[in-house]
């Protein structure tokens, strides 16, 4: 198997890395990348055959549902999810967000691995909506093994999962937090998961008519 490409860079990366793991994701590929998270598996959110491998190698048992990286909120709608107005009023307030909603789907897709739900973010980080925009809806999940701790810096990266993927970009150790999560689902919507305390209390304090 060819070595995975390596890009490494401090904060943001520039134009023509961003197209060149555009290119790498069209192409099939599975990348590891820092999110406004924590490092995740990436790859086409409509390609199943990517989608297999990320699962393998999280060495995961079945197919657990992977959450989709959008660009903008029109784009999360052409995936096919469904948002009545209200939900979408939230959400186009308080995306670009470390905010993941898991909302209905009208017929799965790769990424949602034959589930009706799909969980969306549209991150926080710039380069990662540019990316998304360029190489279409990208399927995330954080780099592990099932069951175990995510990962947090390229560094704790064993050798069995970099050389499972095509590319593996380096942007120094993350903070840790996980996004939180958002059932939309269901009436009135409820908080899944609490990440970031700051960010949570702020949710709360400004969705707390419609969350």
């Amino acid at each position: 198997m060819t070595a995975a490409i390596r890009w490494h860079f401090v904060g943001e990366p520039d134009g023509r890395t961003i197209e060149e793991i555009a290119a790498v994701l069209t192409a099939s590929g599975v990348v590891i990348l820092p999110t406004d998270t924590l490092y995740g598996f990436h790859a086409s959110a409509r390609d199943r055959a990517a989608i297999a491998r990320i699962q393998e190698c999280k060495d995961r048992e079945g197919n657990k549902p992977l959450l989709v990286l959008c660009s903008s909120l029109e784009q999360t709608l052409e995936l096919g999810v469904v948002v009545d107005d209200a939900t979408r009023a939230t959400l186009d307030a308080i995306w670009p967000a470390p905010l993941t909603a898991i909302l209905p789907l009208r017929e799965p897709i790769a990424a949602s691995c034959g589930t009706s739900t799909l969980g969306v973010r549209v991150p926080a980080s710039s380069w990662l909506r540019s990316l998304a925009a360029i190489a279409g809806p990208i399927a995330s999940t954080s780099v592990n093994y099932a069951g175990e701790p995510a990962t947090t810096s390229v560094d704790a990266l064993p050798d069995e999962i970099v050389n499972r993927v095509d590319g593996v970009a380096d942007a120094g150790p993350l903070d840790g937090q996980p996004s939180t999560i958002v059932s939309f689902c269901i009436e009135p919507p409820a908080v899944i998961r609490q990440g970031a305390f700051d960010f949570t209390q702020e949710l709360w304090k400004n969705a707390r008519k419609t969350l």
